[in-house]
């Protein structure tokens, strides 16, 4: 666990008109420095990187499109069509799986083609899938549960976020303010009246939360720890509409859309990283030592 101060709220990042509107960003995984930029779809809104760090995959929302990009040259290799607004991308056993937001399904894609392999029904308003400890692609609804594409669902957080630590799915309530592990009627509330949006796994069988404040741009969110063995939250940050998080060897990253940054946590300091860029997901490529930063 990155065991790290609360670094408190900044005020937004100056405008740099020097990153797109919407597209992709990289930085270095080192200490932030841009490497590449590139235009890429009108609303995206989730991106991951290949187990190989050569390929990068963009959920592009409104249009309902997905992208594969090449690093680090930025590339477009190719672009499916598959329509629902899609929410979150998940690698797993060879498959590019695409949740549906509005669709309804998670679908299968070919990762080197993006030809469709699948499709899967799922309940209304798929968000954020993981891999569960036997192997199984889970994924968070906002109705309560989470669903197995099998059909079968267990009771969960109304919310967008899912993380499996140590055996174990973890979701987000998120008008609720808690985490709540799936199948089990124990909640956990957060340490602040904010909104858990995005829940990542971490070295030291710790969760990753962003959380949302009331208004979603301009109030103070919250970045924290949790630690599930001893039920301890240690607060990194309060950032603006804070997207997502991650961590990255010894950093803790986050997409603050409302910071209009990615902001870099390391030992207690709390850098501001592509300063101007309306950073909503970010995917580390440790392989190529970069971060690849969806702005929109």
């Amino acid at each position: 666990m990155v065991a790290l101060a609360d670094c408190g709220g900044s005020a937004p990042a100056t405008a740099n008109h020097t990153y797109p509107a919407t597209g992709l960003v990289l930085l270095s995984l080192s200490d932030g420095s841009r490497r590449a930029t590139a235009s890429i779809g009108t609303d995206p809104v989730a991106v991951i990187v290949s187990e190989d760090g050569a390929v990068a995959y963009v959920a592009d929302s409104s249009p309902g499109d997905v992208y594969a990009v090449r690093l680090p040259d930025l590339g477009v290799a190719w672009k499916q069509h598959v329509g629902g607004a899609p929410f979150a991308l998940l690698l797993h056993a060879g498959r590019l799986f695409v949740s549906l937001f509005s669709g309804s399904a998670v679908v299968e894609l070919d990762p080197t083609t993006g030809a469709r392999l699948a499709s899967h029904p799922v309940p209304q308003g798929p968000a954020a899938m993981s891999v569960d400890a036997g192997g199984r692609i889970v994924v968070a609804g906002t109705r309560g549960q989470v669903n197995y594409l099998d059909g079968t669902s267990i009771r969960a957080g109304h919310g967008f976020g899912i993380a499996v630590v140590n055996g174990h799915v973890w979701t987000a309530d998120y008008e609720r303010a808690e985490l709540v592990p799936a199948g089990d009627g124990h909640r956990v509330g957060l340490p602040l009246p904010v909104f858990p949006f995005w829940l990542a796994p971490a070295p030291g069988d710790t969760l990753l939360i962003a959380a949302e404040g009331a208004r979603e741009d301009t109030d103070p969110g919250g970045v924290f720890s949790f630690d599930v063995a001893t039920a301890k939250f240690t607060t990194l940050g309060l950032p603006r509409d804070p997207d997502q998080v991650l961590q990255a060897g010894s950093k803790v990253l986050v997409a603050s859309h409302g910071d209009r940054a990615v902001l870099a946590i390391e030992g207690g300091r709390t850098s501001a990283w592509a300063p101007g860029a309306y950073a909503v997901a970010i995917a580390a490529d440790p392989l190529l030592n970069l971060l690849v930063v969806a702005v929109n």
